[in-house]
């Protein structure tokens, strides 16, 4: 049992702080203008353009991330292996919290992108 604690403490830590980011994010979803389809008016919905939440947490998600894998570094250069519950932490907190930073990141420049096409489309032809 004390070979999993780590990776347990860790899933319930990433749990608890992804849902906490997802609802700040999603609180953003009310300053959306919707079409009569429900589809993004993005020549009406200015949100993704400016610096907004999303980005606030995409920046702590990143830092975070970032201090995972100095831990886990320090604590491979001490000597402890996989059977360390640091080690197990660390290392499941690196992956899922690269990985949340990572698809935010490329859903934002996804939906700035299409903002920009929507905006100035007369440009772009």
């Amino acid at each position: 049992m004390t070979s999993v604690i780590g990776w347990i403490i860790s899933g319930i830590f990433s749990i608890v702080v992804g849902m906490t980011f997802a609802m700040i994010i999603a609180t953003l979803n009310k300053k959306v203008v919707r079409d009569k389809w429900g589809k993004i008016d993005f020549k009406k919905t200015d949100i993704y353009f400016y610096w907004t939440r999303w980005d606030t947490i995409m920046v702590i998600s990143a830092v975070y991330t970032f201090l995972c894998i100095t831990g886990l570094l320090v604590f491979l250069l001490r000597g402890d292996t996989i059977q360390s519950p640091f080690i197990q932490f660390f290392i499941h907190q690196s992956f899922v919290f690269g990985l949340i930073t990572f698809i935010w990141l490329i859903t934002k420049l996804a939906y700035v992108y299409k903002g920009i096409q929507k905006r100035w489309s007369d440009e772009f032809e």
